[in-house]
């Protein structure tokens, strides 16, 4: 009697296993490529590189004083018309010009990565409504991102139907781009 109970206690578990795994719909996507085609993003690009170029004009007048006081240093100390006390007062300045130089440099990065978030917020939530609406619609309970931001492809082997980029691509109303055109026409091993 026992083993009866814990063979059919074993079968309902496995057809509540199937019934729930059966239920799971994962799609994948390129949010990269998708995010490279997105004319958002291009736009963004060019604004962000305009930003950056202004910061790096007045990061270059920084540069060229610290640029003319090294010169200046290393023409007087090779003539040595600078007394040991010039020297170590000269060499002082020249650090701390180069340290406020690299701080300044790295709040320049700070300034243009936070530039590029503000910048990409609207496309990224723009992609992600156009996933939210594919997922929904075809039943998706998840989308996984295809590849890492290093271009590391994290989904290995995947059905090509569960594959959301061209439908993305169309929801967003971006043209589908040439290489996924040629990639279907050519057949795989070739």
């Amino acid at each position: 009697m026992r083993m009866k109970f814990l063979i059919a206690t074993l079968a309902a578990a496995v057809f509540t296993v199937q019934g729930a795994l059966a239920q799971i719909k994962i799609g994948y996507t390129n949010i990269e490529m998708i995010l490279a085609y997105m004319p958002e993003t291009q736009q963004m690009n060019k604004d962000l590189q305009i930003y950056a170029g202004k910061l790096d004009k007045a990061m270059q007048v920084e540069e060229n004083y610290f640029q003319l006081k090294m010169d200046e240093y290393t023409a007087l100390s090779k003539q040595n018309k600078l007394t040991p006390a010039e020297d170590e007062n000269r060499q002082r300045e020249l650090m701390k010009l180069d340290s406020t130089l690299r701080q300044k440099q790295a709040v320049q990065e700070q300034q243009v990565m936070a530039m590029q978030q503000e910048l990409i917020a609207p496309t990224l939530d723009k992609l992600q409504k156009a996933i939210d609406e594919i997922s929904k619609a075809e039943g998706y309970t998840y989308v996984l991102n295809q590849s890492t931001s290093t271009g590391v492809s994290t989904i290995l082997f995947g059905p090509e139907s569960d594959n959301l980029t061209e439908k993305i691509l169309t929801k967003l109303g971006v043209p589908i781009p040439k290489e996924m055109q040629d990639a279907k026409a050519t057949p795989p091993g070739q």
